[in-house]
């Protein structure tokens, strides 16, 4: 079928219409609609994954995946890794070992050991997770790019580098833990 005509006819209500147990329907001349219920209306959509985190047959907690079907913000079809043990809440780190990992500034010399490059010191997976670890890595603008590229949306500026800069001048880095 080829389109022959189109002619305006102003400003119209429409209908988003949902039919039960089927992704299309056909309504009378052939025309078909598809079920999108909130999907095109909503800002950003995020669809939480989880795994158990064990130590034995015991759950101590759970490995969240949050994967970003639709943002205005985020790029889309972006995965971004939360960890969250019973005992210590959401860990401030997670994540961001595999993203160095991708962006070159840490390096696995071998199996189970870590290290940032430029440095000798090894560390296990496990140590990584301090903000001794961290703080050179975050502070290198290097990383930031990186992991800005990664997630968000070009168009989208949330904050200029100036900010940034100021930013991280007035954070006390010694609240961190």
């Amino acid at each position: 079928m080829k389109i022959k005509n189109i002619k305006p006819v102003g400003k119209r209500k429409v209908y988003d219409l949902s039919v039960g147990g089927a992704e299309h329907y056909v309504l009378e001349n052939g025309v078909v609609t598809h079920n999108t219920g909130s999907y095109y209306s909503a800002d950003n959509i995020f669809i939480l994954g989880r795994q158990q985190e064990k130590d034995g047959t015991e759950v101590t907690g759970y490995n969240f995946i949050i994967n970003v079907e639709k943002s205005r913000y985020v790029k889309e079809k972006s995965k971004i890794p939360v960890s969250v043990s019973f005992d210590g809440g959401i860990s401030k780190w997670s994540g961001l070992l595999d993203l160095a990992l991708e962006s070159g500034h840490v390096i696995k010399p071998k199996n189970g050991w870590y290290q940032r490059v430029g440095e000798e010191k090894n560390y296990r997976e496990k140590d990584t997770d301090s903000k001794d670890f961290w703080m050179p890595i975050l502070m290198n603008k290097d990383f930031y790019d990186f992991v800005k590229n990664k997630y968000s949306i070009g168009q989208v500026d949330m904050v200029n580098g100036s900010d940034l800069d100021k930013a991280l001048e007035e954070l006390d880095f010694e609240d961190v833990e």
